[in-house]
């Protein structure tokens, strides 16, 4: 067994699409910086840059609580959740791949890949080793703001849907 990854250990991936976007982010998974995003992608090169989708929650269903396979800093000092599934390696070739190491010693592996002359990037995530019934869920961070901005808590947003 390999020692765990530091999620906040300072080294860093990045995939380009060809275009002037690209996804990047930390070996660890958290993002650190307003330009790390999953999908980022040039509107207008070589200036114009949007943030499509920041990033994404991901966790293990589990009857007694989830086991995130991410986290989030939300501010200096600030991780959530604090605990979660173990990041076991990061491989930058051929494409990002993290492999993460669940409490009951189960595997997960998570890819991503950018499209070559688009603005696509694909997550997949897949057992490894031993297969176990086990149910991922996802919430993506859609964002489309500039690439150099950042987002503010917004009190006029209304999460209620509109019902006619």
């Amino acid at each position: 067994m390999t020692a765990p990854i530091a999620l906040d250990d300072g080294t860093e991936w990045l995939e380009a699409d060809g275009l002037g976007g690209f996804a990047s982010g930390t070996t660890g998974g958290l993002r650190t910086r307003r330009y790390h995003a999953l999908l980022l992608a040039a509107t207008t090169p070589p200036t114009g840059r949007m943030v499509l989708v920041n990033g994404f929650d991901a966790w293990i269903e589990r009857a007694d609580r989830p086991e995130y396979l991410s986290r989030q800093r939300y501010a200096s000092g600030v991780v959530a959740p604090e605990t979660g599934a173990t990041l076991e390696s990061f491989a930058a070739e051929p494409w990002p791949t993290w492999t993460w190491r669940l409490r009951d010693g189960h595997r997960v592996e998570q890819e991503l890949f950018v499209t070559h002359g688009a603005p696509v990037a694909a997550l997949r995530w897949r057992m490894v080793g031993k297969p176990a019934p086990l149910r991922l869920a996802i919430r993506p961070f859609f964002s489309g703001r500039d690439s150099h901005s950042t987002h503010h808590e917004n009190p006029a947003f209304r999460f209620a849907a509109d019902e006619t």
